[in-house]
């Protein structure tokens, strides 16, 4: 676990306002919420609105950590690691963390082989997969703090880019999961009736 880690949503919030190079002033109307607002969020005396969350996410992709820090109390997930924030620097221990998580997980593929639930597995098995969980979710979040450098250093919008993402197509949509439902009903009962026994 990294040590120089940030955990705390208004701090984040405090750089994510800094990177946008837009005052409270200007980000509040653009988020349509009062200065004070957003002020008292960045102080931690106050929590980021709810229903201004989404549109703070939007910002970057420090203040969509910020929020997510907030909602979920996942510090080491989307914790803002204070270290060397040069690019070249933060591309090298991107490479470390790769190189970490791929011998960390080189042996879950034989480990979960056949393995459903939990009671199926050694106490050292168990052990590995903690152990590659961990280093995962450090992964995990120093892949965020890249995309964040990244975001700010170019100005990329990334946060905004992504919350425009389409859904799939038919994602909660009546051709969606609803139809396949509807089908799935359909071939039980037709499969019953061959059977000759009661449709459910």
């Amino acid at each position: 676990m990294d040590v120089n880690l940030i955990q705390n949503a208004s701090d984040i919030l405090q750089l994510a306002v800094m990177m946008c190079d837009r005052p409270p002033k200007q980000l509040a109307a653009d988020i349509g919420y009062s200065v004070e607002a957003v002020r008292a969020a960045m102080a931690g005396t106050k929590s980021i609105p709810i229903k201004a969350r989404k549109r703070i996410s939007g910002i970057n992709i420090a203040s969509a950590m910020a929020v997510a820090m907030e909602s979920t109390g996942l510090g080491r997930l989307f914790g803002y690691h204070d270290v060397d924030r040069h690019l070249q620097s933060m591309i090298l221990r991107m490479r470390e963390k790769d190189k970490a998580s791929m011998v960390a997980t080189e042996e879950l593929p034989l480990i979960v082989l056949d393995k459903e639930t939990r009671e199926q597995l050694d106490p050292g098995d168990l052990e590995k997969i903690e152990a590659a969980v961990d280093v995962l979710v450090d992964k995990a979040n120093f892949t965020i703090n890249l995309i964040m450098e990244l975001e700010s250093k170019y100005r990329l919008e990334t946060a905004g880019e992504l919350q425009k993402e389409k859904r799939p197509p038919g994602a909660g949509t009546p051709n969606g999961p609803l139809v396949n439902q509807q089908q799935d009903k359909y071939i039980i009962r037709k499969i019953f009736r061959q059977r000759g026994e009661v449709t459910p």
